[in-house]
Formats: structure tokens, sequence, C-alpha cells
């Protein structure tokens, strides 16, 4: 039996594959949470950003034991710098214990056989559990990576996806986050679609038999599935099961760089969705990205980003300054000088900075119901509306929810003080 350790880098779908990884890895191995303790490692990679890549090549220079890559990372890319480790696409996840057999006996295997992950077996964790609900999406942006791991719409059942909630919510989990590319993809290829998934999710009662309340938090929405389904968002939205949070990508505020990221929407889309959940719901957190610097990006463009983010205030900006990824269309593009870059990127992130910390002193005062989900450095949970509350008084367990008055805020966090 091997000591396996895995790290995981990127999104949560990442970490919803390391989840199925670690239920596989423990059919004929022992997971440790400790690389020290660990025989070999398994490193589930993240392309979106030429940051955490180099980041991801460094550890690989650096480790001293054996090692499988898994994730979104190119192969030929990982060949340069691993030449001698067996190779897992994020469709052959379930081929995981042979590469570690491979990894073992020094064969550098390559794993890229699409299967599917519906009948996979998937850790359980409490009290904040990660359900995927598709892998890839049905866009073409320019400058994606992660659509050449992923290229195909893969959906999992309805069926898959509500035992996994199911037997979650019994074994503890009271946060169950549904993770995905773009989640308004979803079910395209299984002929439903996500509002029938999440119509689904809140009739089947088979999960509350934990006779136990637990939230969801729905995953990336783009915003031309969000604008289509909008009516019926909104709707999902009201049942009391669903976070008031959504994350929506909107990357530019001009509709001549969002034309020619490829996109599928607009600018206006996104306004107009912001608008009407903020209508329905006044605290509805809109989270979004920014790609600051894409190749087209004129002066004039990036003022109009800034003034989106003025008028539009989302309660959470996901700054990303543009890196040319490898494969893409924008990696051919004239980029823009780097010391225009930084200088764009500074403005957005205090931009940004600004927005955060308006918003949040606005809601010193209000009274929470806080469901406890993290304990490290201080007991700390989620509102409904998805807002992260440090509770330091907090002396229950995680999964308990708690009522407090906000009486303290960071650009990061609220601060509660209990009440009841």
């Amino acid at each position: 039996m091997v000591r396996v350790f895995i790290e995981t880098y990127g999104c949560t779908l990442n970490q919803a594959d390391s989840d199925i990884l670690r239920a596989l890895v423990q059919e004929r191995h022992q997971v440790v949470l400790n690389e020290d303790e660990s025989d070999l490692v398994i490193l589930n990679t993240c392309t979106v950003k030429g940051t955490t890549e180099n980041k991801i090549f460094s550890k690989i220079e650096s480790l001293s034991k054996k090692f499988v890559v898994c994730g979104c990372m190119d192969a030929e890319r990982i060949r340069k710098f691993a030449p001698k480790a067996p190779i897992v696409g994020t469709s052959s996840l379930n081929s995981i214990n042979d590469a570690i057999e491979d990894a073992l006996l020094g064969k550098a295997t390559i794993y890229k056989k699409p299967e599917s992950k519906d009948p996979l077996p998937k850790l359980l964790t409490a009290p904040i559990m990660r359900v995927p609900i598709n892998d890839g999406c049905l866009s073409s942006c320019n400058f994606c990576q992660t659509k050449l791991s992923r290229p195909y719409l893969r959906s999992y059942y309805p069926k898959t996806i509500a035992s996994w909630i199911n037997k979650s919510v019994r074994a503890g989990a009271r946060e169950i986050q549904l993770t995905s590319m773009d989640s308004g993809a979803y079910g395209r290829d299984i002929k439903t679609n996500l509002i029938e998934l999440l119509d689904l999710i809140i009739k089947d009662d088979s999960s509350t038999r934990a006779e136990e309340e637990y939230f969801i938090r729905l995953g990336m929405l783009n915003p031309n599935h969000a604008k289509q389904m909008l009516p019926d968002i909104i709707r999902i939205f009201k049942n009391r099961k669903f976070y008031k949070f959504l994350h929506i990508p909107v990357q530019a505020g001009s509709e001549k760089v969002v034309r020619e990221m490829n996109r599928d929407h607009t600018v206006s889309d996104f306004v107009d969705i912001a608008a009407a959940l903020r209508t329905e719901f006044p605290e509805f957190v809109i989270s979004t990205d920014i790609i600051v610097g894409y190749p087209t990006e004129t002066r004039d463009d990036f003022e109009k980003t800034l003034t989106l983010l003025r008028n539009v205030r989302p309660d959470i900006i996901n700054i990303s300054r543009f890196s040319p990824r490898p494969g893409t269309v924008a990696q051919r593009l004239k980029q823009i000088p780097t010391q225009e870059l930084k200088q764009r990127s500074r403005e957005t992130a205090a931009l940004s900075h600004e927005i955060r910390s308006q918003s949040r002193r606005t809601l010193i005062g209000r009274e929470y119901t806080i469901l406890i989900t993290e304990s490290y450095p201080d007991f700390r949970g989620r509102n409904i509306y998805y807002q992260q509350v440090v509770v330091p008084e907090f002396k229950g367990k995680l999964g308990e929810k708690v009522r407090v008055k906000i009486v303290d805020a960071d650009q990061n966090s609220l601060f509660g003080e209990i009440i009841e």
C-alpha cells in the first residue's frame, strides 16, 4: 500500500475531481493529508493562468519522489518538465490507480481515453460538498486553454447528482457547491437542462431525511445562458435552499472586446442580469471575472470596463491580468506592453477594493443566520447571500447555524457578534 498525497490547483471543478481521485485511490492505497508523509504525489493541475502554470512547473522540478500529473495541463507541456511521469487526463480519472503503479515502475504512460464519470465513487466531505454537474462547455473563447483540455460537454446524469447530494447530506454536508465550467450548458448533451436539474433537486426530498437543512451554491453561469433562462433562474433563487449568489463572468466592459474574445454574450446581457437579480433580491451577491489587458483592448476599452464596474458594483471581482495561453487564438495576437498591463491591473484592483469595502461597510448592523463551515483561524461561515462572516465567539461545531449581528467589516469578510 502506497501513501498518496493529492495537491490540487485551480477551480472548484478541479477540487471536485480531486474528491473523485481520493475515493478511487483509497480503494487500493492510503491517502494522506501531509505531503511529507507521502510516498507519491498526485498533482491535479490548472492551466487558466500562466502564474499558476509556473507554480506547477516549479513544484514538479522540486519533487524528489514519484508523482502522477492529472488535470487540465497539456500533456506535451508536462513532458518538457516531467518526462517520466504518468499523465491522467480529465476524462480518464478511473485510470488513476494504474497510473500510480506506472509511476512506481518508472513508466511514462498517458491516459486520455474519454470515460463517463457517473459510475465513479466520490469522497463525501462535510460540512461542504463539491458536486460536479458537467465537464466542458459550449463556448469557444479565444483566450481559454481549459477548453482544449475539457473539449466536450459531458453532463452527469441527474440521478447521479441527486444521489451525491443525498449521500453527502446524510454524511453531514450542509453546503452543496454545484460546480461546472459553465452550469448554463448543463444537460444539452443528454437532452435536459439546468433548470430541469435544479427543479429536480428542489423537489427531491430524499436528502432531507437527514432532518437537517442544507444550502446550495450554484456554480459559474455564463451570461448568455443566464439571460436566456433568467425568469426561471429568479424562480429557482426564491427557494430557501439556494444561496442568493451567482458567479457571472463578463470579462470586459467593452462590447468590442467581448466580441473579439469570441464570447457568446454582450456586456448589456450582464448588466440586465445583475439588475434583474437585485430587483428581486436587493442584497443579491454578484461575482464576476475581468480579464485586464486582452490584446485588442485599447485604453478607451479599458475605461469602459472601469465604468461598468462602477455602475454595476459587483460584490466580488476576480481580476486576471491577461497572459497568452498556448494553443489559443489570443496567443497569436500582438500583446499589450507589460508596464501597461500592470498599470491597468493596479487600477482595476484599486477600484475592486473600493467597491468591496464600501459594500461591506453598508452591512454593519444587519442580522443574519450563519452556516458555520470553517474553523481556522476563527470560526466563520456564510449568510444566505454567501458572504463570509467571521464569528470569533462561536463555540459549536462545523455545520451548525448561529444568529449574528454584523459589527465590523473589511475587504474580505464581515464580522459577527452572536445574538442568540
